[in-house]
């Protein structure tokens, strides 16, 4: 539980900024209105994670398989060797949600899908259309508990969410349980749009980490943090 995965990549300090890491076990919940850039943060950190050794499961509500490899290059994050070599798995899985008559039937075959928790890290993005408005106590504490036990075993488990479009109570449990809480924002700064990642949280964090890391994303260049801060 004291390891650090390294999300270093070269010409990127987001890796220095978090701490010089995520920690192993850690429940990260990214938070963000739509446009945010919640996606484009939670593929940084995936692309960080496969670079340094680490397999990783993806799963997207918004992307099919070839839509998620052209996002991630025109990023410059080429992926598909870590797909070839089978470190990275991908599920796009809206086309399952149609399929299934409630969120609490697709809650329990995700968790009951080992495949999807057998890597380092399981990224989920997003959340909401898993855990609706209508889903139960229930169902979410059985989800709940498996993301701690994948702590447990020194798995990082992260989730994306719309917290405009989630109850608030649900977004609360889910704000208790995580070890690692970020909040997007856009902010209008000199005329111009600034995303900017706020850390809320961070139980286990290692070493000195930035309350407040403003970034932009540019085609082929990808996830890039800004030097001055975003008011």
């Amino acid at each position: 539980m004291g390891e650090l995965l390294s999300i270093a990549i070269k010409n990127d300090e987001l890796h220095r900024r978090l701490g010089g890491g995520i920690p192993a076990g850690s429940i990260v919940l990214i938070e963000g209105d739509r446009g945010s850039g919640k996606s484009v943060f939670s593929q940084r950190l995936l692309y960080g994670f496969l670079s340094n050794g680490h397999s990783v499961s993806y799963l997207s509500s918004q992307y099919t398989t070839v839509e998620f490899i052209n996002q991630m290059y025109s990023l410059g994050y080429e992926i598909i060797p870590f797909l070839i070599r089978r470190k990275l798995l991908f599920v796009s899985f809206y086309p399952l949600l149609s399929a299934l008559s409630s969120e609490e039937k697709f809650l329990s075959r995700l968790i009951n899908e080992p495949r999807i928790w057998e890597p380092d890290v399981i990224i989920i993005d997003a959340i909401n259309p898993i855990i609706g408005k209508r889903v139960s106590d229930s169902a979410l504490r059985m989800f709940t508990e498996h993301m701690k036990k994948m702590s447990s075993l020194g798995k990082v488990t992260m989730l994306t969410v719309n917290e405009k479009e989630m109850d608030e109570d649900l977004l609360l449990k889910l704000e208790e349980i995580s070890t690692l809480l970020i909040r997007l924002q856009v902010k209008v700064f000199g005329g111009d749009l600034k995303n900017s990642a706020m850390i809320i949280k961070y139980n286990n964090a290692k070493g000195l980490f930035q309350r407040i890391i403003p970034f932009r994303v540019e085609p082929k260049v990808g996830f890039i943090v800004e030097i001055a801060t975003v008011v």
